[in-house]
């Protein structure tokens, strides 16, 4: 699971289409948030102007609150995350580790299925059970 530690605390970063909404209404549209996460001009890939300035540093920022907090809740922990106190948890050294940490965590939500806590009586999942048994196969 992707991580980052903020003041000696580590936030799980958790990805989902509830995460997949917010980051939408918050941040940006899908279609351009690879290039405002890494703070890119979507029309000059070589234009890095915008990298660390104000709006890259908030879109950041935001995000990590947005999978942060998800993480937290999930865990059953304080979700608490702020931008405010995202931006002033971290050094500027740590900005790439928190850029790919989202990344990862976006990898992570996009591939895989959230694991049920209890199956209902009478419903199966077929695709589901597909899966396995070629994972089952493949082992």
């Amino acid at each position: 699971m992707a991580t980052i530690t903020l003041k000696g605390r580590e936030i799980p970063l958790i990805y989902t289409v509830c995460e997949m909404k917010t980051v939408q209404e918050q941040i940006c549209p899908l279609g351009e948030l690879q290039w405002v996460l890494f703070g890119k001009n979507k029309d000059d890939e070589n234009d890095t102007s915008k990298y660390a300035g104000p709006e890259h540093l908030g879109a950041v920022a935001k995000m990590i609150a947005i999978l942060g907090n998800a993480g937290l809740e999930e865990a059953g922990e304080n979700a608490d995350l702020t931008e405010k106190k995202v931006l002033r948890a971290m050094r500027p050294g740590d900005f790439v580790n928190a850029m790919n940490a989202c990344v990862e965590a976006m990898s992570e939500g996009m591939a895989s299925e959230i694991p049920q806590t209890q199956k209902e009586d009478g419903k199966v999942d077929v695709v589901l059970e597909e899966i396995e048994r070629k994972k089952e196969q493949a082992g």
